[in-house]
């Protein structure tokens, strides 16, 4: 999707057609899910070795704007305190644990929030740089209020605590979080359609990768094992989309400190040394599969733009005269094999120096803009509009018979006529176009041959009066039809 467009539906998303009181309510849900998934993972007398209820909080909040009031940061309080309690905690440790959880969430939106939408949704290559920084301020922020249990709850020194506490939430922030705001904002059914047309084994291998080298890793052991997915996630990062991408890499994680607390790691100070290393490492494993895919996204995004710059008119922002030529070429030969008919309108805008002599060509510009708004309006999503002269444009209407042309051209024609320009409060300008037609025969015919044709009848439609268009005369044995035909 062009960037605009992300952007719009990324900021204007919202839970799908949910009431908001329902929204904050399948916030808490989520909550509650990812409160437990922390819960089992805590070892015995300690912090929980992976805590993922802080991030899907913060990303919930980022990811959808319009979750960011007071109710939803209530009922989080709510789930935190309730899922500790029912898990057979203190009120004193739910509280202070809960309490903790909320402000390092406070500090990483008060930071992240802040950014643009291309920064915050990872469409920038600096993005992950900002993210890590917000990622550092939710954990300190978190790890400042929670330290303290340490020493009264769990027996461990303020240090320890802080130390595991930090690794851990600076971890699970950089996992998660990406997943949630790369989230695609097209609905599940057209994702998994794009999904499917992509689908390859080529687009496999580096899937297959990751499995190999993880399979590497448990079989050969030892403390390179923890970097043998790299390249084949940086492998992904090149061939997937974002949101594939961080869903692998958050996989990854959650695999390697599961077989690895499995076989010689518990989460506790006992093994504090190690468990910070393991933490802070898969945090910096992710960022590098991360970068590359936000920087493959924002060169895409570039290209896109630029390509886009070429391909269409900068006043306007229709088909420039290449891109139309193009693209309306493959097109017709895409019709000729199926022999499907076709039409070719040129148009004109009659008189249009005048409005340049006498306004301006400020004037003269908004009323091309105006114009090229009407036509594009006026034509349907399969048509092609494009600019191929000063004041000349050119239309291809594929699947179109004679009488549907017809009735095309003559719509344009009214809906140009009855457009009003206001130059200012007492000068509106109004202007008409004359139109050609030309139809296909069945014959192979190239778009310049077309447009040839439609050159001709428009200006006899021009010599006719203008305000009107004219059937090429050579697409039809009606002779009524090789007069101008009056709109």
């Amino acid at each position: 999707m062009p960037l605009p467009s992300f952007v719009s539906a990324a900021r204007n998303a919202s839970l799908p057609a949910l009431a908001p009181m329902a929204s904050v309510m399948g916030l808490g849900l989520c909550l509650f899910v990812a409160c437990l998934a922390g819960i089992l993972s805590r070892p015995t007398g300690f912090l929980s070795s992976f805590w993922p209820a802080n991030a899907v909080l913060l990303g919930m909040l980022l990811r959808w704007p319009a979750l960011a009031q007071k109710a939803s940061w209530l009922i989080a309080l709510v789930v935190f305190v309730l899922a500790d309690l029912l898990t057979g905690s203190s009120l004193l440790a739910a509280a202070w644990l809960s309490a903790a959880n909320l402000c390092g969430v406070a500090c990483g939106w008060w930071f992240l929030h802040r950014l643009d939408a291309p920064r915050l949704y990872l469409r920038r290559q600096t993005s992950v740089l900002y993210l890590l920084v917000g990622c550092t301020l939710a954990a300190a922020g978190s790890t400042l209020v929670g330290a303290g249990t340490g020493p009264i709850l769990f027996h461990a020194s303020w240090a320890e605590t802080a130390m595991m506490w930090f690794s851990t939430e600076l971890m699970n922030f950089m996992l998660i979080l990406p997943l949630i705001l790369s989230i695609p904002t097209c609905s599940a059914s057209h994702w998994f359609a794009r999904a499917r047309s992509r689908a390859s084994w080529t687009l496999a291998l580096p899937l297959l990768s990751v499995i190999a080298t993880e399979y590497a890793a448990i079989t050969l052991g030892g403390p390179g094992a923890l970097a043998f997915t790299v390249p084949s996630l940086l492998w992904c990062a090149l061939a997937y989309r974002l949101f594939t991408t961080t869903l692998l890499s958050l996989l990854v994680c959650i695999w390697k400190i599961a077989t690895i607390s499995w076989g010689m790691l518990e989460f506790t100070p006992a093994d504090l040394d190690v468990a910070v290393s393991l933490r802070l490492g898969l945090t910096l494993l992710s960022m590098g599969p991360l970068a590359v895919a936000c920087s493959q996204l924002a060169r895409s995004e570039l290209l896109r733009r630029l390509d886009r710059a070429v391909s269409h008119d900068s006043l306007t922002d229709v088909l420039a005269r290449g891109a139309f030529l193009a693209q309306g070429q493959r097109l017709l030969e895409r019709l000729q094999h199926p022999q499907e008919p076709a039409a070719v309108l040129m148009l004109d805008l009659d008189h249009f120096k005048r409005v340049n002599d006498r306004h301006g060509h400020a004037a003269g510009d908004a009323v091309l803009r105006a114009f090229a708004q009407t036509v594009g309006e006026a034509l349907r999503p399969q048509d092609l509009l494009g600019r191929v002269g000063g004041e000349e444009f050119a239309v291809l209407l594929p699947g179109v018979r004679a009488s549907a042309a017809q009735q095309i051209a003559t719509r344009i024609c009214t809906a140009v006529r009855a457009q009003r320009l206001e130059l200012s409060p007492d000068v509106q300008l109004r202007v008409t176009v004359s139109i050609g037609v030309a139809l296909t025969d069945g014959t192979p015919q190239t778009l310049a041959e077309l447009l040839q044709r439609a050159d001709v009848a428009l200006y006899q439609a021009k010599a006719a009066g203008r305000d009107g268009w004219q059937l090429s005369t050579a697409d039809s044995d009606n002779p009524q039809l090789e007069a101008r035909v009056g709109v």
